[in-house]
Order: C-alpha cells, then sequence, then structure tokens
C-alpha cells in the first residue's frame, strides 16, 4: 500500500465522520468504502485515533500556511476579510473536529496537548497581527494590552466553536454559514477599528 493509498484512507474518514460522525464510524466503514480489506487499512492506521490524529495534524499544518500567508502580505481589511474566509472554509473542511472538538480532546489526550501548543504559538501570531494592522492604520493605536490578548481568545472561541453554535441553533449553510461566520468576525473586530 503506498502513500497514495493513505491519502485515500484519510479523504474517506473525513468525508465520513464530517457525515456521520466520529462514534458512527469504524475503521471497517471507511475500509469498506474505498474497497479495501480492514486489514490493508490497519497497516497504516492501527487504530480509528491514528486516523484522527492524522487529520487534526492535517489542519494544524493547514493553519500554519495560512498564517505564514497572513504574515506575508501588508495587513488591510480585505487581507483580514480573505483570512477569515480561507479559515472558514478550513474549519468547514474539517468540521467533525470543530463539533466534536472536547470529546475528542477528552478521548486523544494527545490532540488535547498539541491543541493547547497551538494555541500558545497561534497568541503570538495573532499578537503579530494585531501590531502589523496599528502600524498599517487600520486598528487603533490606544488599544490596551489585555485587550489585545482578549481579542486573541474571542478569535479562539469563534474559530473554533462557532460551528457547534451554529448546528445546535440556526443551521446556516454553505455561503449562509460563511457569511454569518464573517459577521460574527466583522463585530468582533469593529471597536478595535481605526473609523476614518
Amino acid at each position: 500500500m503506498d502513500v497514495n493509498s493513505k491519502e485515500k484512507i484519510l479523504n474517506a474518514a473525513l468525508l465520513l465522520y464530517n457525515e456521520q460522525g466520529i462514534r458512527n464510524i469504524t475503521t471497517r466503514h471507511i475500509a469498506a468504502s474505498i474497497g479495501i480489506s480492514g486489514g490493508n487499512l490497519h497497516y497504516h492506521f492501527k487504530h480509528t485515533e491514528d486516523i484522527i490524529k492524522a487529520l487534526f495534524n492535517e489542519l494544524a499544518w493547514a493553519y500554519d500556511g495560512l498564517m505564514a500567508n497572513a504574515q506575508s502580505v501588508p495587513l488591510d481589511l480585505s487581507a483580514i476579510a480573505f483570512l477569515t474566509e480561507a479559515s472558514f472554509r478550513l474549519v468547514n473542511k474539517y468540521r467533525f473536529i470543530f463539533i466534536n472538538f472536547v470529546e475528542i480532546g477528552k478521548w486523544i489526550p494527545e490532540i488535547r496537548d498539541t491543541y493547547y501548543q497551538l494555541t500558545q504559538k497561534r497568541e503570538q501570531q495573532f499578537l503579530k497581527v494585531f501590531d502589523d494592522l496599528i502600524a498599517n492604520g487600520i486598528f487603533r493605536e490606544d488599544i490596551p494590552k489585555s485587550n489585545k490578548h482578549g481579542l486573541v481568545k474571542q478569535f479562539f472561541i469563534i474559530n473554533d466553536f462557532w460551528l457547534s453554535l451554529n448546528e445546535l441553533t440556526d443551521q446556516y449553510t454553505g455561503e449562509n454559514a460563511l457569511n454569518e461566520y464573517q459577521k460574527a468576525i466583522d463585530v468582533l473586530l469593529w471597536p478595535y477599528l481605526k473609523h476614518h
């Protein structure tokens, strides 16, 4: 079995988890959906947890790319809108993780630990983004340091848990979901913007 097969397993798992949830899908379901034996699948991923860890790592790498991109372009409101949309599309692509975040974190402590480390790294990246927005005349200059840290936490709450709220309330889908997510970020940023 080659790397391509490993990718096929992860793609199939992502699709099934997103559609039916983590508790309803076994490695047998994943193997059957791509026409391989359970043994073949277990050659690459011994346990369900290993598949979920691999998908979580894919998500983390994709976010790393997103943040690196954000730090390599001049930051203005259109760059923030692009970043928000790209972030939402990632959340939506790996929606099963976000909808089951707490459960996954308890079930697979390694993911919880990695998530914690990522939030520490992301906080520094976001603070740098805020400083760039201040330097570029987009954000107000009088934002207290504690507010910047609080804003980062609010970003995490919206980014990582908006989908769960949406599932339990409005159930927006597609572009409507993106628009509502974008609105939530816009409302969050509004008090910090320099209004000309």
